[in-house]
């Protein structure tokens, strides 16, 4: 009798245990944004940007795009975050998205400054930890649009690439930078920015 029960506990908990395991697959077919907030509450990086990608990948929206860029980027799956970046700096209404994340950030310890200037910092980092380096340049330089602010897209790229103990590249920043002439009223962050640069290439 003790053996039936034991077998019948065993073959109900494999059960339970099987479609659970159809059931979360199913879920992850079916519904990727609802898995990247489950992992995300759970504080699995790594699942939540794999997750994240999906439903970018599935919907295209903009909002899904940034999301899948910035965990990506966080969880170190730097392909992920250039592909996601890229699309999101060329997506339509890029602007405006980023009209509304300023709205939401202002005063955040992450994103400094704009989040146009942080969505393309981030791409051009994830370009660069991959290899791609003169995209990652053009992206960042590109991000710029006449103007020098704070945290921008360079900044972050130059961060990265000294992360990286990368002179080298550092002095292909700089290259690029000395014939730039940004607006009035960046150009003091500019100049003392380009002095910085030129001492760590130096």
């Amino acid at each position: 009798m003790g053996k039936l029960i034991a077998k019948t506990a065993a073959y109900t908990l494999a059960a339970v245990i099987a479609a659970a395991l159809i059931l979360f697959g199913v879920v992850s077919l079916a519904a990727p944004s609802a898995m990247a907030s489950f992992t995300d509450a759970l504080g699995m990086d790594g699942a939540c940007a794999c997750y994240s990608v999906e439903a970018a990948d599935r919907s295209g929206a903009t909002d899904d795009l940034a999301l899948a860029a910035e965990r990506s980027y966080a969880a170190e799956h730097y392909e992920d975050a250039a592909a996601c970046g890229t699309r999101l700096l060329g997506a339509a209404d890029f602007a405006d998205y980023c009209a509304s994340r300023d709205a939401a950030t202002a005063g955040s310890s992450l994103i400094g400054g704009s989040y146009a200037q942080y969505a393309a910092g981030i791409t051009a980092s994830a370009q660069y930890y991959i290899g791609e380096k003169a995209e990652a340049l053009s992206t960042a330089t590109d991000a710029l649009g006449g103007g020098f602010p704070q945290n921008n897209a360079v900044v972050y790229l130059v961060d990265a690439a000294q992360g990286k103990g990368d002179v080298s590249f550092c002095a292909d920043i700089l290259s690029a930078l000395e014939g730039y002439s940004p607006s009035a009223e960046d150009e003091g962050e500019f100049t003392d920015f380009l002095a910085q640069l030129r001492g760590y290439c130096a």
